[in-house]
């Protein structure tokens, strides 16, 4: 698959930029505008290392709140719920590592060949949650609680089948 993953794809208040990847470890630039998040989630196959570059990020590691401002980081060991929020006044930027890599390379290559067609879309997301089970690529992540993850992946199933998104499993294969 030719798709081009060193480059910014913006998801809502998110902007990823991917920097390196190797077997051992991911990196990215990572940006946050105020008052966006990520709600409770788990890696269950990767540690994952925040260093704030700019502002101030609020975590949640397993129910404690734990703020991080720049010039310091944060660890979140693999199989660890956690969420994180931009409360501060500004946007956050940091640079984010997933170590091992564990097949995060092949989901921003889905987000990159899927952004060019249609920037900006959480159906990009959805459409990689429903692909890379079919392709026996490792999970990212996993929404908390788990009831939650269930119903997501319910209705990423029912989407995926009545909008014909098995056509990219074999585009990414």
């Amino acid at each position: 698959m030719n798709a081009n993953i060193f480059r910014p794809i913006k998801l809502g208040k998110e902007v990823f930029h991917p920097q390196s990847y190797d077997d051992n470890t991911f990196i990215m630039l990572y940006t946050l505008e105020k008052k966006g998040g990520v709600p409770p989630h788990v890696h269950i196959h990767m540690d994952e290392r925040f260093i704030i570059q700019k502002g101030e990020m609020t975590f949640m590691l397993n129910g404690k709140k734990i703020v991080k401002k720049s010039g310091e980081e944060f660890f979140v060991p693999k199989g660890q719920t956690h969420a994180i929020n931009n409360t501060g006044t500004e946007q956050v930027i940091m640079t984010v590592t997933y170590s091992p890599c564990a097949d995060t390379h092949r989901m921003f290559q889905v987000f990159s060949s899927l952004d060019e067609k249609s920037p900006d879309s959480i159906i990009n997301m959805m459409k990689y949650f429903y692909i890379y089970p079919k392709l026996g690529w490792k999970e990212f992540s996993a929404i908390q609680p788990p009831a939650m993850n269930i119903l997501m992946k319910v209705i990423v199933n029912i989407m995926g089948k009545l909008s014909g998104w098995n056509k990219l499993v074999n585009q990414f294969s």
